[in-house]
């Protein structure tokens, strides 16, 4: 039960991910964007992506569940703020032209 366990906490959200697109493309869920509300799938992927990598990844050096899920989230908020920085930083210089 221990190893199923720990393969459902890691695939979980990514496996959630296509149930989000459905439910924000027939129209059930809305956050106010119109069919914009579509991108907010991409850092839920990128977010589910790391989660499950980081968890892997603790898990095989012998964390617990808890610790190493924790850790795996904080691991992939950071992730996505990175992404979001390093997309912004090259979308300004795209804008502004080189610099």
């Amino acid at each position: 039960m221990g190893s199923a366990s720990r393969v459902i906490t890691a695939l979980l959200p990514l496996a959630l991910a296509p149930v989000l697109v459905m439910l924000i493309a027939d129209g059930q869920l809305d956050l106010g964007g119109g069919e914009k509300d579509l991108v907010w799938a991409v850092p839920w992927f990128l977010w589910s992506m790391i989660f499950a990598v980081s968890s892997f990844v603790l898990w095989y050096r012998g964390w617990s569940l808890w610790r190493s899920s924790a850790r795996s989230a904080a691991v992939a908020v950071g992730g996505v703020v990175l992404a979001a920085l390093v997309l912004a930083a090259f979308g300004q210089l795209g804008i502004g032209g080189r610099i």
